[in-house]
């Protein structure tokens, strides 16, 4: 750690510091919503910054930074929205570094997102920072509660270094102690809360192949399988010889696995005699890839079902479309609820880009069939030539009792 801030007083980080920064083989790009942005000067404007920042970023109005993540956030500040940032970050940056060929560069993204003092603020209104890190098989946190009276240009500085310290620690570069910023005395105790989680080779290759898109369905597709015998253990198909036939597949996002899904599991497997494999496809089409933090709660949610009779094993992909997860499970039956039953053979599902008949056409050619659940207040919408791939499971056998993961994640943070 760097006991003490730069001397000069146009600068919050060393000068030194930010020169072994760039030494560092590391490649980013930035995304911050204004709160710390001033660490962008600090890496630009002492020179060598394009040895380091490969673009930067600020989604400073909330029309903005629903522009930049593709979506509306659940909050505008939150650890989540710092990760969503960052793997929106790490994205720009991995076409950045194919279209410039940096052989041997490691490349990141950073998202930032902060609640800092205002003018003519609520009472009580909280006053945080949210500092996200995306790397190849990495996804990271760090998050700060700002309890202490500051002006505006203090809290500022705070975030800022929590920015730089975030990047250096990747970079392997010592961090600034920030003991001398933050109260950590009883009364105003202020600790940055860190959270990181890692992945395999395999896993985090999934977000390194082209972007998939509405208008390119046959992208190169890849796959990596999790064994569920050990704890965070991966493994790819064909690693221990040839990797078991899936016959059964129940794709979903998981966010978290539930009541309902683990149900329509278990009758699933029992009617067709086959364990089920649980897909969750890394890659989105119109929303950012799931990041490493949110891919292991969702792992959790799914892996303490291991022992159930029904539970086959866990498939990660970079399949979000059904064409396509038809290519990685041929000869299978995707397990899937009326809604997306509705979706699937909808060309605008598609983007437009195939019509109906040539959807069917390769399903057919992949043997693909689908049993299908009713979902509370969602009706059928039956194409004339579907119903022969389809096998809709009556109401008598499964009835959804309304249950969603959006219901839990918002009452899990209300908590």
């Amino acid at each position: 750690m760097v006991d003490k801030l730069a001397t000069d007083k146009y600068s919050v980080v060393p000068v030194e510091l930010i020169f072994q920064i760039h030494k560092s083989p590391c490649k980013v790009v930035l995304a911050i919503t204004g709160g710390g942005a001033e660490i962008i000067g600090e890496l630009l404007r002492h020179g060598s910054g394009s040895a380091t920042v490969l673009d930067a970023v600020v989604p400073y109005s909330t029309d903005s930074m629903d522009r930049f993540l593709g979506r509306k956030p659940e909050k505008y500040c939150s650890e989540k929205t710092a990760r969503l940032m960052a793997m929106v970050a790490y994205q720009r940056a991995l076409e950045l570094s194919k279209a410039n060929e940096f052989a041997g560069q490691e490349i990141i993204g950073i998202g930032a997102t902060c609640k800092l003092k205002a003018e003519n603020e609520r009472e009580g209104r909280k006053h945080e920072i949210h500092v996200a890190i995306q790397a190849a098989c990495k996804t990271g946190v760090s998050s700060l509660e700002l309890t202490a009276d500051r002006t505006r240009e203090e809290e500022e500085k705070i975030a800022a270094l929590l920015v730089f310290n975030v990047l250096a620690r990747h970079c392997v570069v010592s961090e600034i102690d920030l003991s001398d910023v933050i109260e950590t005395g009883e009364e105003k105790n202020e600790e940055v809360i860190e959270k990181y989680e890692f992945v395999s080779r395999p896993v985090g290759d999934l977000l390194k192949q082209r972007k998939i898109s509405q208008d390119n369905n046959y992208e190169t597709l890849s796959m990596a399988r999790i064994n569920l015998k050990e704890p965070e253990a991966f493994e790819e198909p064909g690693e221990s010889g040839e990797p078991e036939k899936i016959r059964l597949v129940f794709p979903g996002s998981f966010d978290p696995c539930h009541r309902n899904h683990v149900l329509m599991a278990r009758l699933a497997s029992e009617k067709l005699g086959e364990p089920v494999h649980f897909e969750i496809s890394l890659t989105n089409v119109d929303k950012p890839p799931i990041d490493f933090i949110s891919l292991n709660q969702r792992l959790d949610s799914l892996r303490i079902h291991k022992n159930e009779n029904f539970m086959g094993g866990i498939c990660l992909t970079n399949a979000p479309l059904f064409l396509q997860k038809a290519d990685l499970f041929p000869d299978s039956t995707f397990i899937i609820g009326a809604d997306t039953f509705n979706r699937l053979f909808d060309a605008k599902y598609y983007g437009g880009t195939v019509n109906i008949p040539a959807i069917l056409k390769h399903f057919k050619e992949k043997n693909i069939r689908f049993l299908v659940f009713h979902r509370k207040s969602t009706e059928f919408c039956i194409n004339p030539d579907v119903p022969e791939l389809c096998e809709i499971v009556s109401l008598d056998e499964y009835e959804d009792d309304g249950t969603s993961s959006t219901e839990i994640r918002r009452k899990c943070e209300n908590v």
